[in-house]
């Protein structure tokens, strides 16, 4: 039983963490969906982000990646 709890823990993915007013992009199965988004803030439900031109809405924290 505890093999199977190890090769479990080997697929799990931490969820991200972002910062407010750091700058993301929605990325989904490859491809960028919408970019310079704004984190206002993370919570259970996602990360709200104000987009340029989409307004505001919440995303799921495994959709984005951080713009260096």
């Amino acid at each position: 039983m505890q093999v199977l709890f190890f090769l479990k823990s080997l697929f799990t993915v931490a969820a991200a963490t972002f910062v407010p007013g750091e700058r993301v992009n929605l990325v989904r199965r490859g491809s960028i969906l919408r970019t310079d988004g704004y984190v206002i803030a993370q919570t259970d439900k996602g990360v709200l982000v104000e987009w340029p031109r989409a307004g505001t809405g919440f995303v799921n924290s495994s959709e984005l990646t951080a713009i260096v």
